[in-house]
């Protein structure tokens, strides 16, 4: 049987048409034709087609290797078979037909990667790709994926180049238009007829079905060893149909989607694209003007007049540097803010960096002139056009957000949505990389596509809508805030009147004191940012979040956060009706701030001013409060006489309103006062009683310190077993609270209880303890544990007393009532 023969008894076999096999083989059915009949000879590459296509084991090609053999074996010509003699000789028509099907030398091998430009950088994503590529046999799919501008198709491009020559049999790339300026994806089948084209394929051969010609494509691409750039995906069902099945060729996709479904179903590997980081930002900005022949180091180094820039940029070029920040280390911005400097001059760098240091003109300044689409504005524009609404909405309004980073639950009241569709949006807006996961549950949108989200906010949402929007999220973060507090502070604590949630808007609930701090370290940029915006939209939030957080602030020792919140509070207090209850909070968080601070005077200021302005709006609960914080600062200041007076006064304002929290706060008052005044047994009574009262409102925080002070006083009454129980009792709490400050008081009181005893190893290392956490903090108290370290060889002889060299016992070492 001729090897032809063959062929047809085995298509038939298989059910097959002569069109069908032309289809898997890529060659034309005419061709095929004659060599089923014999009148042309099999050649060795249709052989191997027929065999991967039929599965036949290699057995045509076999049969091939078999014949030519023996047409090489025989001297005379006479004596060879005639299909030998036609396998030796095939004519013009059989070359021609392999060529055109082949990509012969009659068609150039396809170079089609475009003049993307230049790459800078990228040296870290680069080698992790090829380090991708190296692990990966048979044909690979590398999808480079990124939000708009962030340099994909120039990555993708110098890839390619760069491993060109692994793929000697041509370069491809084909523009899926996902972001095309029609707005029309790019349809699989007619890019697979390009592709087709460009490999080699007739026009005439090109089937219509489009499945049939991504079996063609698949086909031709076994056979060979390209590299293929599909540049601009949609999804990953625009993708699938054009990826190889067999051989060893690489395709590289680029989408400003995350392609999930590419790597679930096609073992596609994924590289994502961030913008720059701020070195390589200012060397893409140098190289960029070095190749304008503009000098950088001309470029005015002087300092800019305002905000800073990120330290370690090369060369420490200023106006580089700032002109790379302010374009966020996306590498479009910066091609384009490198080519305004050029065409402008040098003498216009600083002026662009101060341009875009305005924020309402940073796109318009992004942009150049006279070419509408060499722009950072229209490629976010391509970006946010293809959203479905219910995502387009939730990335405009994301704008609105206060502050950078957005966790789902403040999202979800942005948008006055359930925290589950809040979820679904946000996975669907990081799919398309309009926003980043920068921690589990947690989002933030690229500096410039805030800007942009922020316009078509202002361009397509009513100011009503838009206002709405900003209420919802700011009482989210007060309500949830106010809820932390009742964690940290017990249900009992002093708390002003609040506005009510939106309708279907839920504040967050704690279930422990450490999950409440948590959330506050989490958020706590955000809550600042929340005060700025509400003092800005006119909001009582503006005063009230800062006074729902002074517990935080102090117990944390954030007291410069504090100190910024109490000043944006006093600057909110307008002069409604509520003016006095608005002043006196703000002054209670600007006197806490400051006693933080160690700045005595300047809080008793802010606490002489609280009180008057809490009894002013008759307040009489917030007043105890305040008196309470007024005595610690004149306690600290060795004004015995007096802090015993507000405490007092503060105790029968508590009794008089019923409040049993405050009751007990005034208790640890008296008792403190009562160790300063060295009557330390009269102050066991009210310490307990406040313990007592303090775990019925579940206040740990004050439970730790009233065990602090009773410590001290059975301290100083000798009974120096009971101190040591005490204050491991207080640091257990505090270890609970996370109240650093109140676990390095009680350490370095333990440490002088031990070293009383003369266990001078364990005093000396709950004393570094001490320092260490005390130097971290800056906290003044730091020198007070210097100077019983330094002191602590007299200590081991003495058995009590305040003698020279030993560590204090009075008012430096006596820990501080928790001020409101």
């Amino acid at each position: 049987m001729l090897i032809g023969e063959r062929i047809r008894a085995l298509r038939t076999e298989r059910g097959w048409s002569l069109a069908q096999l032309s289809q898997l083989v890529n060659y034309s059915k005419s061709y095929l034709s004659r060599v089923e009949n014999g009148t042309r000879a099999v050649s060795p590459e249709v052989a191997r087609l027929c065999d991967r296509v039929m599965d036949t084991d290699g057995e045509l090609t076999r049969l091939v290797t078999a014949a030519e053999a023996s047409a090489l074996g025989c001297r005379e010509p006479e004596a060879r078979t005639s299909e030998a003699r036609t396998a030796d000789a095939r004519t013009e028509e059989a070359r021609t037909e392999e060529a055109r099907a082949a990509g012969g030398p009659r068609r150039p091998v396809p170079a089609q990667l475009p003049a993307a430009g230049e790459m800078w950088g990228r040296d870290g994503e680069l080698a992790r790709a090829e380090a991708l590529l190296a692990r990966h046999s048979g044909p690979t799919v590398l999808v480079v994926d990124g939000m708009g501008g962030a340099g994909k198709t120039t990555f993708a491009v110098s890839l390619a180049r760069r491993l060109g020559p692994s793929y000697p049999d041509g370069a491809l790339f084909t523009d899926l238009q996902a972001h095309g300026p029609d707005g029309s994806p790019a349809v699989p089948g007619d890019v697979a007829a390009g592709l087709l084209r460009a490999l080699g394929a007739a026009p005439e051969d090109v089937v219509v079905d489009p499945a049939e010609r991504a079996a063609l494509l698949r086909s031709v691409l076994a056979e060979r060893r390209v590299v293929m750039v599909l540049d601009d995906a949609d999804s990953a069902l625009q993708v699938a149909p054009l990826l190889p099945g067999t051989g060893h060729s690489l395709v590289l996709v680029t989408s400003r989607r995350r392609l999930t479904g590419l790597s679930v179903r096609h073992d596609a590997m994924r590289l994502s694209l961030e913008p720059l980081s701020a070195d390589e930002a200012v060397l893409l900005l140098r190289r960029a003007l070095d190749r304008r022949a503009v000098s950088p180091a001309a470029v005015l180094p002087a300092p800019l007049s305002h905000e800073a820039v990120p330290a370690g940029s090369p060369g420490g070029d200023v106006v580089l540097a700032a002109i790379a920040h302010r374009c966020a280390y996306l590498p479009l911005a910066l091609r384009i803010a490198a080519e305004r400097v050029a065409d402008r001059g040098e003498v216009f760098a600083a002026a662009l960096a101060e341009e875009l240091g305005r924020a309402s003109s940073r796109l318009d300044a992004l942009a150049v002139p006279g070419e509408a689409e060499t722009a950072v504005r229209p490629v976010f524009a391509c970006s946010y056009r293809t959203l479905p609404e219910e995502q387009a909405r939730a990335f405009r309004l994301l704008a609105r957000h206060p502050g950078v980073v957005a966790g789902v639950d403040a999202v979800a009241a942005l948008l006055g949505e359930p925290s589950a569709v809040a979820s679904r949006l946000l996975g669907e807006l990081h799919a398309a990389h309009l926003v980043a996961e920068v921690a589990p549950g947690r989002y933030r949108m690229h500096d410039l596509l805030r800007e942009y989200a922020g316009e078509r906010a202002e361009a397509e949402e009513s100011p009503e809508i838009l206002a709405a929007c900003t209420g919802r999220v700011l009482g989210w973060y007060l309500h949830t805030a106010e809820a932390a507090a009742d964690q940290l502070l017990g249900l009992g604590r002093h708390r002003v009147p609040l506005d009510p949630l939106s309708e279907g808007c839920r504040p967050l609930r704690f279930a422990s004191v450490t999950a409440a701090l948590e959330w506050y370290e989490e958020e706590r940029v955000n809550l600042l940012a929340c005060a700025r915006a509400a003092r800005a939209a006119g909001s009582a939030v503006a005063w009230q979040l800062p006074h729902a957080l002074w517990s935080f602030s102090f117990l944390r020792h954030h007291h410069h956060d504090q100190l910024q919140a109490g000043r944006i509070a006093r600057s909110a207090v307008g002069a409604g009706a509520g003016a006095p209850l608005a002043e006196a909070c703000a002054e209670l968080v600007l006197a806490s701030a400051h006693a933080g601070l160690r700045q005595h005077a300047t809080a008793d200021g802010h606490y002489r001013r609280s009180i008057e302005r809490f009894a002013a709006a008759g307040d009489h609960t917030g007043e105890g409060g305040v008196l309470l914080g007024y005595a610690l600062s004149c306690m600290r200041q060795g004004r015995v006489a007096e802090a015993n007076g507000h405490v007092e006064r503060a105790l029968e304002l508590f009794t008089a309103a019923g409040s049993g929290w405050g009751t007990a706060m005034a208790l640890i008052g008296v008792g403190e006062a009562l160790l300063a005044q060295g009557r330390p047994r009269a102050a066991l009574a009210p310490l307990s009683r406040a313990r007592e009262l303090h775990r019925t409102h579940g206040s740990l925080w004050l439970q730790a310190s009233s065990w602090t002070l009773t410590g001290t006083a059975y301290r100083e009454l000798g009974e120096h077993t009971s101190a040591e129980d005490c204050y491991r009792a207080a640091l257990e709490l505090h270890g609970r609270t996370g109240m650093l400050a109140g676990t390095a008081q009680a350490l370095h009181q333990l440490g002088i209880c031990l070293s009383l005893q003369g266990r001078a190893q364990q005093a000396r290392r709950a004393w570094l303890r001490a320092w260490a956490i005390y130097e971290a903090l800056t906290d003044p108290r730091e020198q007070d544990v210097r100077r019983s370290l330094a002191g602590l060889a007299p200590c081991r002889a003495a058995a009590g007393g305040d003698g020279p060299g030993q560590p204090a016992r009075s008012r430096a070492g006596r820990p501080a009532l928790p001020a409101p």
